[in-house]
Parts: C-alpha cells; sequence; structure tokens
C-alpha cells in the first residue's frame, strides 16, 4: 500500500462515502473505488461493507484504519523535521535503515521533493546501530531509526511512534493459525534473523536471555531481502518489526502473549540542534528569512 493509497483509504474511512471521498480528493469516483479495491486485494481483507451506494468500515477495515493512522503520523512528523533541518542550509543527509526505508524513502523522493526542489536530500540506507553512528559524527543530519530503550549521551531522541515485533511466517507453518505465541514457543523453531546491529535483534535477544530461553538461531542476515526469501521459500520463520513486512504477501504475522514493540524516533545530534526561539531570533534581527541559514548551530 502506497502512502497516497492510505491517505485515500482514511478519507473514505472518514467520511464512508466513496463521492463525498472522491470529491473531498479532487479524484474521479472511479479512480477512488479502484484504488479502494486495490487495497483490498493487497491486503486480502474485506475493508467495507457495502449496501448501495452506502459503505460501512468493517471491523478489519477499522483496524486496519489504526494501523495506516499510526504510520501516517510517522511519516508525517518525519517529514515536518526534515523540512525544518533542511530549511536552515539547504542540504539535508539522512540516514535512514532498511526496516523504515520502504515507507519514507518513497514519500520523500516524490512529495517531499516535489515541494521543496531546493532541498538537495542525500539519503543513506545504514543498519539501525549504524544510523547513530553517522549522526553522531555528523555525517548525517538526522536519521530514523527503531528505537530499544538504549540512548547515546551527546544524541537526541524525537519519540514518533511504538510498533509491534511479530512471529513471521507462511501460512502453513504450524503456527501460523494461533492468534498469539510465547517467545518459548517460537524458540522451538529454527529461526533466521536480522543481524545484531539491527534494534530489533538487539531487543529479541535481551528478551529472550531474561526468560531463559536459548534460541536456535539459523542465520543472521544484514540483508531484509535475504530474510524475505527465505520466509517465501518456507526456510525458516522470522521475528521482525511489523512495518518491515507489511507490504509483503504471502506471509502472516503472529503476535507475542506477552508484546515485544519498538519505538520508532528521530534522533539528531544535540549540539546540531538549533532552537524555534533561535531562528526566530534570527529571523527577526535581519528582517528576513536569510538570518535562518546564517546563525550558527550551538553547544548545549
Amino acid at each position: 500500500m502506497t502512502i497516497l493509497q492510505m491517505r485515500y483509504f482514511l478519507t473514505v474511512c472518514r467520511l464512508q462515502n466513496i463521492t463525498h471521498a472522491a470529491a473531498e480528493l479532487h479524484l474521479a469516483q472511479s479512480t477512488l473505488s479502484q484504488a479502494m479495491q486495490a487495497i483490498e486485494e493487497e491486503t486480502g481483507l474485506n475493508l467495507f461493507l457495502r449496501s448501495g451506494r452506502t459503505i460501512r468500515i468493517s471491523q478489519d477495515g477499522q483496524k486496519l484504519s489504526q494501523k495506516v493512522t499510526s504510520l501516517l503520523r510517522e511519516v508525517d512528523v518525519f517529514e515536518e523535521n526534515v523540512r525544518e533541518m533542511a530549511s536552515r542550509h539547504g542540504k539535508l543527509s539522512l540516514a535512514v535503515p532498511q526496516q523504515q526505508a520502504s515507507l519514507l524513502i518513497p514519500r520523500l523522493l516524490s512529495t517531499f521533493q516535489k515541494e521543496h526542489p531546493e532541498i538537495q536530500l542525500d539519503i543513506i540506507e545504514p543498519y539501525g546501530l549504524e544510523a547513530a553512528r553517522l549522526v553522531r559524527e555528523e555525517k548525517a543530519d538526522l536519521a530514523v531509526v527503531n528505537y530499544d530503550g538504549s540512548t547515546v549521551p551527546d544524541l537526541q531522541y524525537h519519540r514518533i511512534t511504538s510498533r509491534p515485533v511479530k512471529f513471521v511466517a507462511w501460512p502453513e507453518h504450524p503456527l501460523a493459525k494461533r492468534a498469539s505465541i510465547s517467545l518459548k514457543e517460537a524458540a522451538q523453531f529454527s529461526l533466521v534473523l536480522l543481524s545484531e546491529e539491527f534494534y530489533v535483534t538487539r531487543l529479541l535477544l535481551r528478551s529472550f536471555a531474561a526468560a531463559h530461553i536459548e534460541p536456535d538461531i539459523a542465520y543472521f542476515s544484514p540483508h531484509l531481502s535475504t530474510l524475505y526469501s527465505l520466509l517465501r521459500t518456507h526456510t525458516a520463520p522470522s521475528i521482525l518489526f511489523e512495518p518491515a513486512v507489511a507490504s509483503l504477501d504471502g506471509l502472516v504475522t503472529i503476535p507475542f502473549d506477552s508484546p515485544l514493540s519498538l519505538t520508532s524516533c528521530i534522533i539528531t545530534k544535540k549540539s546540531r540542534q538549533i532552537s524555534k526561539d533561535q531562528r526566530s531570533s534570527s529571523s527577526s534581527s535581519n528582517g528576513n528569512c536569510s538570518g535562518i541559514g546564517q546563525s550558527r548551530l550551538h553547544e548545549s
């Protein structure tokens, strides 16, 4: 599901009328109807209960609406931070790890750059821990990471939202029909995980250790694409941050009895922060926006 489709879907959910939603979105009714059908086909869910021209949101539709709202909130907060930092010098270096990249990069390369062609974006796709290091060493202006609770003293963490970590398998897997499972049940199977440079894997290994469980890790990979291939060929299940598999067909995700989650956050270096008061002061003293670009970054 694309960012645009998500926004279409939420508009339909809010208005519960295709004609009115299409008018608000300045779309042909047929175009919006096709977009909703595409979402249903992609998710395999009946999202709407239709009766003539009237539609109601199904229970599955309501659940998806909540998830989409959370995702778009993450995108919007991220974009606002990008805009705020880029406005100072017209160039921005972003570190966006693989698990976040599929959601954020299309947005940045389409809508954001169309609206702000004057801003040069330099996008890096490192591992989660590597993203934090790049910001600390000032090789990136900001990064989006799946925060696991550990902090680096000279970095600033801006919380966006929390998302679940789930067991991922294929429909024929023995656990696929379960509503939820325990870590102990997951550990009964050989697992393929992202490398320990990823926050999700660090969280998992700590959780297994705290429960005195020794998982059978068949393979660690630094690449999500490798894990996707192993899952699609039914080689071994995995445990991943939910957005990493949200757009994949043919896989199922099962939550844990004791929920695991990661918090998505934007990180910046404290010494490179610039307060709103400083920006306002600089702008006022210069009588125009040029003061923003000229003001110095203060040390925290």
